[in-house]
């Protein structure tokens, strides 16, 4: 996205780790390594949220502000960080706001309507952050609750109960759980029956004719305004095949090869740096070691133990440096032995993810993500049944990109 906005602008971007080569194969190579990378973050996003889960088992906040008729309250762990000491948070009562919260939480769970239980209480806040409060009924019944917010593309805003993670009796409640369970069930059947917006299908925003796109009607067709319909089926599995097509051709196989071999001879990881961290880290756990034993050797261990935990922090950090160095010494070795089967076989694996993840309506628009990294845009004709692909790439010629098209247009197999 952040390409394609530089390009609008006439700005180039130019990746100080990748080999001048011709804009094909750059476009696939780039594509590639974009893999690699959300790979990566998704890893490290996996690891952030079983933390935060971690933390909420313990008892404490995950993070955000407190629920009204709440504070929060900052407990020191005994860490330091940045010679800062670290803190974790857990709700106490607000003695000023608990019973306005309170009287208005036990009305909605004896069945009074919103609007009413706020006219009855003089709750101050507005009716539309009022109604996030029903939704945090356990938290008020003195539970820690996280995991209730979906991030989902289908329209859907919480997941499932069965999929909350709850940590029961951390904090002072406010009522009981059987009037949390009262609330949330309102609000619940409130939400039975409501319309949620159709997922996109999958070429929304590259399929277009004369500049003009075609949506989604929501009945497994694409529009062209208020006019002619086609079957997305056909359509997406013509513009797949004439994809893996071009991907798994020998031209593009020998590019990639090719460009893979310069770019791992190109940037070569230090190993006298990675020698260099490993002895440091050496060096931290055996001071580890040597303080732990200073602590149980005089009176109050506090202040010594507080140091073994900064330094377990040096050693996580350093050791997490040490394994990316080894991951990156890793890949280039593979890239500069890469044979053109394993280069084929790599680039069937991207074009098997995207084509896996096409008919998953809740993963669709990770493959519109994906589609969208090596496609500008697909001009449809649909008096002539053809389509054409125009490719995504950047260009040294050009200050803005050039693209590139499907040699010859190919007929999608187009319904009426």
């Amino acid at each position: 996205m952040f390409e394609s906005d530089c390009s609008k602008r006439g700005v180039a971007l130019v990746y100080n780790n990748l080999p001048d080569h011709d804009p094909a194969t750059d476009m696939v190579l780039r594509s590639v390594l974009q893999a690699f990378d959300e790979y990566h973050s998704l890893v490290s996003r996996a690891k952030g949220l079983a933390g935060m889960a971690e933390n909420v088992r313990q008892g404490w906040r995950a993070g955000g502000r407190a629920p009204r008729g709440y504070r929060l309250e900052q407990v020191a762990t005994g860490a330091i960080r940045d010679g800062e000491p670290v803190t974790k948070s857990r709700l106490v009562l607000d003695e000023e706001l608990a019973p306005v919260v309170r009287g208005y939480l036990q009305l909605r769970a004896a069945g009074v309507p919103r609007g009413p239980a706020i006219a009855r209480t003089d709750v101050p806040w507005p009716t539309s952050s009022v109604h996030a409060m029903d939704w945090q009924a356990l938290t008020y019944a003195g539970h820690t609750v996280w995991g209730v917010e979906s991030d989902a593309p289908d329209g859907v805003k919480r997941r499932p109960r069965a999929e909350w993670l709850i940590q029961r009796n951390t904090h002072e409640a406010l009522i009981t759980d059987d009037e949390a369970e009262a609330i949330l069930v309102q609000v619940e059947l409130s939400l039975q029956g409501r319309r949620m917006r159709a997922s996109p299908l999958l070429l929304t925003g590259l399929l277009q004719t004369n500049g003009e796109p075609w949506h989604s009607d929501g009945c497994g067709f694409y529009r062209l305004g208020k006019g002619r319909k086609l079957m997305a089926a056909n359509v997406e599995r013509a513009v797949l095949w004439r994809l893996r097509e071009d991907l798994l051709s020998e031209a593009t196989v020998e590019r990639v090869r090719v460009s893979m071999q310069a770019m791992a001879s190109g940037e070569q990881v230090d190993g006298r740096r990675v020698a260099g961290l490993e002895r440091r880290a050496n060096s931290l756990s055996n001071e580890i070691s040597r303080t732990v034993g200073l602590a149980s050797r005089i009176p109050d261990p506090a202040p010594v133990l507080r140091r073994v935990t900064d330094l377990e922090h040096q050693l996580a950090a350093l050791l997490s440096q040490i394994e990316e160095l080894r991951r990156r010494q890793k890949e280039h070795s593979e890239a500069a032995g890469m044979t053109d089967d394993q280069v084929r076989a790599l680039l069937r694996r991207l074009f098997d993810e995207i084509s896996e993840l096409a008919p998953n309506k809740d993963r669709r628009a990770e493959a519109r993500v994906m589609l969208a990294e090596l496609l500008d845009r697909i001009e449809l004709n649909p008096t002539s049944a053809t389509a054409r692909l125009h490719y995504s790439i950047r260009s040294s010629s050009a200050a803005t990109g050039d693209k590139v098209a499907t040699p010859r247009g190919f007929e999608p197999l187009l319904q009426p």
